[in-house]
């Protein structure tokens, strides 16, 4: 257990390559199938530097290479036919089954959808983050059904949240996981259409667009499979790809104060620090995790495990600094905004490390689950802490059970789905 870490320390609240193939110049006398290699649907960026882009979404492997943000705004098909073919849709998260086609204007079900908005608007918006505070309150069941009426994404993203809230909430009630479904699907397609042509008029709409989406993601987390185990990359990529949407939005609306989604930026709990100003003296709780030698994690050189070892430890400053938040009684709904983020605030090599399954990285990434435990009365943060920290465990050797320790024993007795279950 982390030095310093025990129940009556526990928080009392409420608790995402090649460069074109660079095409070699004998390749590129092979004529007649080299314009097929090339893609016309690419991201961005990809598309600037012309080299091939795998189009994995929501990050393609280059820009995430590079850590850079990763932005599609081309229709599937030749550009100049970009108005006839539809944009090819954001895949769903692989643990949301697959559904029945895209709503059109003939199988729209118009109680249905009001049912939704009610439901949204008088239920759903006062559990999104923040709303502890009035003004944020007001915003998320006034001001976002209203902008969502001038924007498409939005109401298709505010139908599908309020459909998986109700779905929680009345799990005995047939098809509402399907109506969640389609909803998203419809919002993550149209959503990434608009944000190519980001103005004034629909800046405000698309920030939060992003959030829905962002809280959406994440509430299904709880029902992935979780045998074998992967850590939420889905989250993670739609998390960081989300910044470049909210820089042009933000940067398209700068003057404009009367814009919404000012509420919520300046409400934002403020940043924690990291390592410029976070010394390993100062990560009380949780030093422990830090590697100490370099055989530990096996790597190839001192130059990789220096990367490594600076990654966690960036990563650990975030888990303490929102802990250190939590015991001083943050109130639940900015902690929630806090764990909500925690991929912007991570370094990308942290990310990769995980992709490779570093045993530390696991652990450490067990250890930002646990902290999401307390508050698994939220039903967009549920019980996905207690599965992902006790799949961690299992997969892990022997020698790592000591420090995997704390996150268990938070999950099983400061689980409140679970003490409500054994009430």
């Amino acid at each position: 257990m982390p030095a310093g870490l025990s129940d009556n320390n526990l928080p009392r609240s409420d608790l995402v390559q090649s460069e074109g193939d660079s095409s070699s110049c004998e390749q590129k006398r092979k004529a007649p199938r080299l314009s097929h290699r090339k893609s016309r649907n690419g991201c961005q960026r990809c598309r600037i530097r012309r080299v091939k882009c795998d189009e994995s979404r929501p990050v393609c492997r280059d820009c995430y290479r590079h850590g850079v943000p990763c932005f599609y705004d081309r229709s599937e098909g030749d550009a100049s036919h970009q108005d006839q073919v539809p944009l090819r849709a954001q895949p769903l998260p692989k643990w949301i089954p697959r559904g029945p086609p895209i709503l059109s204007e003939s199988t729209r079900d118009e109680h249905t959808e009001l049912r939704l908005l009610h439901h949204f608007t008088i239920g759903t918006s006062s559990t999104m983050p923040g709303t502890h505070l009035q003004s944020i309150k007001h915003c998320w069941s006034v001001d976002v059904p209203r902008l969502a009426f001038g924007y498409k994404p939005l109401l298709h993203a505010l139908f599908a949240i309020s459909a998986l809230h109700m779905a929680k909430s009345e799990p005995s009630e047939p098809g509402l996981l399907s109506i969640h479904r389609v909803h998203l699907e419809q919002a993550l397609r149209e959503h990434r259409l608009s944000v190519g042509g980001i103005n004034t008029q629909i800046a405000d709409a698309t920030c939060f667009t992003s959030i829905l989406l962002l809280v959406d993601v994440f509430a299904t987390l709880q029902d992935r499979p979780v045998d074998p185990y992967e850590p939420p990359f889905e989250w993670m990529h739609l998390v960081r790809g989300s910044v470049s949407v909210f820089d042009a939005a933000l940067n398209t609306i700068r003057d404009t104060r009367s814009a919404k989604i000012w509420s919520i930026i300046e409400t934002f709990p403020s940043p924690t620090p990291g390592i410029s100003s976070l010394g390993t003296r100062d990560l009380k709780y949780f030093s422990c995790l830090l590697p100490m030698v370099a055989p530990d994690e096996e790597e190839e050189n001192d130059e990789a495990w220096n990367r490594a070892a600076e990654a966690y430890t960036e990563t650990i400053a975030y888990i303490n600094a929102t802990w250190l938040a939590m015991q001083a009684n943050e109130y639940p709904q900015i902690t929630s905004r806090r764990l909500m983020v925690f991929p912007l605030f991570v370094p990308l090599e942290f990310i990769r490390l995980l992709q490779e399954k570093r045993p530390r990285a696991l652990v450490i990434l067990a250890h930002f689950l646990a902290l999401s435990a307390p508050l698994s009365h939220m039903w967009w943060i549920g019980h996905t802490a207690h599965k992902d920290v006790l799949a961690i465990q299992d997969m892990l050797d022997p020698q790592w059970a000591t420090l995997m320790t704390w996150p268990v024993d938070v999950v099983t007795s400061r689980c409140w789905i679970c003490a409500n279950a054994q009430a």
